[in-house]
């Protein structure tokens, strides 16, 4: 049984090519959930900005004595909802961040697949070679062959008897 080298080294260059856009198609992907990562810590971020200075105006009010006891409970109040905000936004950024990092491994796993179809043609090409290498010094080695047979009966035939 032969094989057929060109044509598995073309089967291996089209599986490289198909795990070179799937590779593409995965850093996109990783590229786009760290964007929304990004956006989410920042969201976050802004949260906790938000109830520091929350309560950098009640500490100015209650200090310039304009803060009755009804709106210090009315900020302690929203500064409930601005910590249910801020704990949102912290889950948020959390499944951001575990959406990223399934992505990285998927992008991983398709850079080893990569790899290996990368090296799959190496060798798919190297063998191809080899064949080819060997076929030529097949036919070299008949040629020689022929030659000294010819050679042989010419010497034969001269040669007297």
């Amino acid at each position: 049984m032969s094989i057929d080298w060109k044509l598995l080294a073309d089967v291996r260059e089209r599986q490289k090519t198909v795990a070179m856009g799937v590779v593409a198609r995965d850093r996109a992907a990783a590229e786009h959930s760290q964007a929304q990562w990004r956006e989410a810590e920042a969201a976050r971020q802004q949260q906790v900005q938000n109830k520091a200075q929350h309560w950098e105006a009640t500490r100015g009010a209650l200090s310039g004595g304009q803060l009755s006891v009804a709106e210090f409970r009315h900020a302690g109040a929203w500064s409930g909802a601005l910590d249910a905000q801020i704990a949102q936004a912290g889950q948020t950024a959390a499944e951001a961040a575990q959406a990223h990092a399934e992505r990285e491994q998927v992008l991983d796993q398709s850079r080893r697949q990569l790899r290996a179809a990368h090296g799959e043609l190496e060798k798919a090409q190297q063998m191809q070679q080899r064949a080819r290498s060997e076929r030529l010094q097949l036919q070299e080695q008949r040629l020689e062959d022929g030659n000294e047979e010819r050679t042989a009966q010419a010497w034969a035939m001269r040669r007297p008897a």
